[in-house]
């Protein structure tokens, strides 16, 4: 019985590597337009020949085209909100997000990992963000203080946590659900180390009080707000840090830093939020921010430990299943060049060899 072709996947191959489809049916022979655009709806079946030709230069094995598997649903794309890309740009980067997603289920099939151990918690009546944060630390059992190892943390809890390098510059993170409910948080691992540990936290403000109740969220509840809201209390708890931030000078500000391990500006927002420093003095602290060149980009960047989940999993399937770098590829439909990059944190391709 010949295998049947999942449309789906073209479009993702083809966007995942930045083409419009009047680019990509340029490098392939005898293939019109209109013939390829009928074959993204599933309206025409390509032939073997151009499979191979499709495959070959959009460095997909041939097996990617015939994945059983859906694109994102859309639902947990908050980050949209915050990001001003252009659309191309978008599309290349939410079609990197289905390859992880399609990837992360597959391995998810050979190895089990531990499950998602934070509550799921509406904004509601008195349950605001903060309280929420609150109770999510005391569930997964997390110290008071500040939260050392932030990734560990979350791996600990069930959360996979993805660094995606060459992501747009405006793009901080997003999480990714996987049919199994298992969830990811991607990062754009160009960012500082401060923002890292935020957006963590604020994704997983989204996936404790948002994702679950995405079908009836408030349409005017600022949820973005909310995830921040949570953010903040998660990583600078207002009991621990208020004696931190009374009479805060900005000399003050990089030993705290240092401490909470989190952005200047993130501390001086804090403080304002919490009644302790005037609209004046907020003023003030950003002006000097400004001046000393750390409005984007802060010194002192603060430590943040590596994702290890994936790094297990690999691990796992090499030393205990006897898989290869070669046929971990083969299974999860991906080219040795994906592997390297999304898996390894090899930014630069190598280049490919190819016979049409």
């Amino acid at each position: 019985m010949p295998r049947e072709l999942n449309f789906k996947m073209l479009i993702i191959a083809r966007e995942s590597r930045g083409y419009t489809q009047g680019e990509l049916v340029d490098k392939i022979p005898n293939l019109s337009q209109g013939n390829y655009s009928r074959m993204e709806k599933g309206m025409m079946q390509p032939t073997d020949e151009t499979i191979r030709n499709l495959a070959a230069v959009l460095d997909f094995p041939e097996s990617f085209f015939y994945k059983s598997g859906t694109s994102a649903n859309n639902v947990e794309y908050f980050y949209r909100k915050r990001v001003s890309t252009p659309k191309k740009e978008l599309t290349k980067l939410e079609a990197n997000f289905d390859l992880i997603r399609l990837w992360f289920e597959d391995l998810l099939n050979e190895v089990e990992i531990g499950e998602f151990k934070f509550p799921e918690l509406k904004v509601e009546g008195m349950n605001t963000a903060e309280l929420i944060a609150r109770k999510s630390k005391a569930v997964a059992d997390i110290p008071p203080g500040p939260i050392i190892n932030m990734v560990g943390t979350m791996e600990k809890n069930g959360i996979i946590i993805h660094f995606l390098q060459n992501a747009p510059e405006k793009f901080d993170g997003t999480t990714l659900i996987c049919k199994s409910g298992q969830k990811i948080i991607v990062v754009n691992s160009d960012i500082p180390n401060d923002r890292k540990r935020f957006t963590i936290a604020h994704e997983l403000g989204h996936c404790i009080m948002h994702i679950p109740f995405s079908s009836d969220l408030d349409p005017y509840s600022d949820i973005e707000k909310e995830a921040n809201l949570f953010a903040a209390e998660f990583l600078m708890p207002a009991l621990e840090i208020k004696r931190d931030l009374v009479a805060l000078k900005f000399r003050d500000l990089a030993d705290l830093k240092n401490y909470w391990r989190v952005s200047k500006v993130a501390l001086i927002k804090r403080a304002h939020t919490l009644g302790l420093i005037n609209q004046s003095r907020y003023t003030t602290f950003m002006i000097e921010i400004s001046r000393a060149g750390e409005r984007r980009i802060e010194s002192n960047d603060v430590e943040l430990d590596d994702p290890r989940i994936l790094k297990l999993i690999l691990k796992a399937l090499t030393e205990q299943l006897d898989y290869t770098m070669e046929s971990i590829s083969e299974m999860l439909g991906m080219s040795i060049n994906d592997y390297n990059f999304f898996f390894q944190g090899n930014k630069t391709k190598t280049k490919l060899r190819i016979a049409l």
